[in-house]
């Protein structure tokens, strides 16, 4: 009789839970705060710019003589440029975008699809030519002609040769324009001769 006495009887949790709480996108606003971000990180990279003229500085193109001195070039120049290479890197993926119309179109189609559906609509139905669609609909439709579309702008190549472009770019100039290092936080590296 005590048992069921007590399974009657209310009873609390008492602890705490660690870690964060995850919220639902919907109610943070979940593409609004990703946006938001995206802004800060350009915000931030645009404002650790170096002046273009000294990323550009052609007095300063020299081979470098060792392999040790070639290293160092390149780990100063990717920490001092950083954001000049990240801003190249976008211009070259841009390029790619707009000499390419197909690809331009499919990707303009794509992120105008989205944003009705996703932005405007708020993920409802939408009513087309009489009849009413729900985003997963239109998401399957958009896929469908999305994926031939963009393997005949060769979307996959030009993904790629913007990679391959920018590799050889910001490693190209990093080896040859020749910055003041730091002796503070200098890498110590074994000079090797290639003879």
């Amino acid at each position: 009789s005590d048992m069921a006495s007590s399974d009657n009887e209310p009873f609390t949790i008492i602890g705490e839970i660690e870690g964060e709480v995850m919220a639902d996108p919907s109610e943070t606003g979940g593409f609004m705060s990703k946006l938001n971000t995206g802004k800060d990180w350009i915000y931030s990279k645009k404002a650790s710019l170096k002046p273009w003229s000294e990323f550009c500085n052609v007095k300063k193109v020299s081979l470098p003589r060792t392999v040790g001195e070639a290293t160092r070039r390149i780990f100063g120049n990717l920490s001092k440029f950083q954001s000049n290479y990240v801003f190249l890197c976008l211009a070259l993926g841009l390029y790619c975008i707009i000499t390419n119309p197909l690809l331009l179109f499919g990707m303009a189609l794509c992120l105008a699809v989205w944003w009705f559906v996703s932005i405007k609509k708020g993920g409802e139905n939408v009513n087309i030519v009489g009849r009413e669609f729900s985003p997963k609909e239109i998401y399957i439709i958009l896929f469908v002609i999305a994926v031939p579309l963009f393997y005949f702008a060769a979307a996959g190549s030009t993904v790629f040769w913007v990679i391959g472009a920018s590799i050889v770019v910001v490693l190209s100039h990093a080896v040859f324009l020749s910055v003041a290092m730091d002796t503070t936080d200098d890498i110590q590296l074994e000079e090797i001769t290639i003879s």
